[in-house]
């Protein structure tokens, strides 16, 4: 059964070899979900431009410093199972990202985060598979900087008006629309 890393891993080292270029696979992989979760239904320019405003952060002194932490920035929880242990040591302790409070809604709606590659008997499921393919090669080129044209215009935020109307997008000005997705900076 092909995993979601699995494919990463492959697509990742075929562009190692044709570019020469060796890549961060934490990164690379952080940056792919980022792309898949909030723009796996929308064209190649929407997940370049999901890409996009995550580097963008990275590169804004508000926001860390590393695309991993981009992705999973937020206020953390600790687990009530090692709350309950005042003796245990910080590096045991379990934390989790507060629901509905990250920088980017899949990564703490209280779901699953499993890209599904294939079914349990290991049959690909064509749309995931395309999906996460697409994710993939977006998050090489963007973060290579092949693809340096940046079509949200400097972007930090986004939205979907389809699913959210969040009170915050009345503060920034709009740079892109792009698919579903409205894109907006700080000024």
């Amino acid at each position: 059964m092909a995993t979601a890393r699995a494919v990463m891993a492959s697509l990742a080292l075929n562009y190692e070899i044709d570019s020469g270029i060796n890549q961060d696979m934490n990164e690379v992989y952080c940056m792919a979900q980022n792309v898949y979760f909030e723009a796996r239904h929308e064209s190649t320019l929407g997940k370049i431009g999901v890409a996009h405003v995550t580097l963008n952060r990275v590169d804004d002194k508000r926001w860390p410093s590393t695309v991993c932490k981009v992705v999973k920035d937020g206020p953390m929880r600790e687990s009530w199972k090692t709350r309950k242990d005042p003796t245990l040591p910080k590096e045991e302790r379990i934390y989790w990202p507060r629901r509905d409070r990250c920088q980017f809604s899949w990564y703490c709606d209280g779901d699953r985060d499993m890209i599904w590659v294939t079914y349990m008997d290991g049959t690909v499921i064509p749309e995931n598979m395309t999906a996460w393919r697409d994710s993939v090669t977006v998050a090489l080129l963007v973060m290579n900087h092949v693809w340096e044209i940046d079509p949200t215009d400097g972007a930090t935020f986004y939205y979907n008006p389809n699913i959210a109307n969040p009170a915050w997008a009345g503060l920034y000005t709009e740079t892109a629309i792009i698919g579903n997705h409205r894109f907006m900076v700080s000024e």
